[in-house]
């Protein structure tokens, strides 16, 4: 890390005003409020003004550096960064920059949001799911939402025509695979006769993935599917259910998508409870 790296976590552009909004809960990225030390040391004093550690920690946070493991070279630059801030800060009082209506402005509202954000990250703190809960929503919303698999061979060809006439030949006896290997312009499944191995519905184009699922093992599709690549001829072979993941795997992610829920909950209470006029 370079002084130029320091400084631009002191820029104006790290104090641009963020709305806050329903959305804001899902975010999931809360202004990390660090505690101020009971010894606040002070590092340096620059025309009467003391730089202090709890700034340096703070200024170590927007830099995503752990102040616990920060290096003395890491230390050493981050505190000229402060010092040169608190000296360009010094000159814009000075200059009364501080009373431009734009800048107290954006102060105003850097403020308010992060009081918001920090009040909201400790309401978070007291909606931590218990283990019936999360496993209440595991059952419903992860193991009974597990994707099905299917394992289909297609023949893809230009025309519809071409498509039912190869749906009448394979009626009549011929073989998939062989029509496959022969006609199919998706040369990437048609030298294994069509497979197209296992897939999910997310996998396949939706007119297609629509008419798999619409198929009993075995069976061929009626009628071509139409989709961006062409006409298909389809057959299933097989399906599945795929396994859900286990829940020691997903617990986290879990509690997260419950707290945030209740955040939604509880920021929808504020706004029906409230006397809002938008103009």
């Amino acid at each position: 890390m370079n002084l130029k790296a320091t400084l631009q976590i002191l820029t104006p552009s790290t104090v641009r005003p963020k709305k806050l909004a329903l959305a804001f809960a899902c975010s999931g990225l809360f202004l990390a409020a660090s505690p101020l030390m009971a010894e606040d040391k002070i590092l340096a004093t620059v025309n009467g003004q003391d730089v202090t550690e709890s700034q340096l920690e703070i200024a170590a946070a927007q830099s995503k550096i752990n102040y616990k493991e920060i290096t003395p070279e890491q230390k050493k630059l981050l505190t000229e960064a402060l010092v040169n801030r608190q000296l360009v800060l010094g000159e814009a009082i000075k200059n009364k920059y501080d009373k431009d209506p734009d800048i107290t402005a954006r102060i105003k509202a850097l403020t308010d949001s992060y009081i918001a954000a920090n009040y909201l990250a400790t309401v978070a703190e007291k909606y931590q799911s218990s283990e019936d809960e999360m496993m209440a929503y595991y059952e419903k919303n992860v193991i009974n939402n597990t994707p099905r698999e299917y394992k289909a061979r297609h023949i893809l060809v230009k025309t519809e025509d071409e498509a039912k006439a190869l749906i009448k030949e394979i009626k009549g006896g011929a073989d998939f695979s062989e029509l496959a290997k022969e006609k199919s312009t998706d040369t990437g499944s048609a030298t294994k006769g069509g497979d197209l191995g296992w897939f999910t519905q997310k996998d396949m184009v939706a007119s297609f993935s629509k008419a798999v699922a619409g198929l009993k093992k075995g069976e061929l599709a009626q009628a071509p599917i139409n989709s961006q690549f062409g006409w298909h001829v389809i057959i299933l072979d097989d399906e599945r259910a795929t396994p859900p993941p286990e829940f020691t795997a997903v617990k986290q992610d879990i509690d997260k998508i419950l707290i945030k829920i209740k955040l939604n909950t509880y920021l929808s209470d504020l706004n029906a409870n409230a006397k809002i006029e938008l103009k």
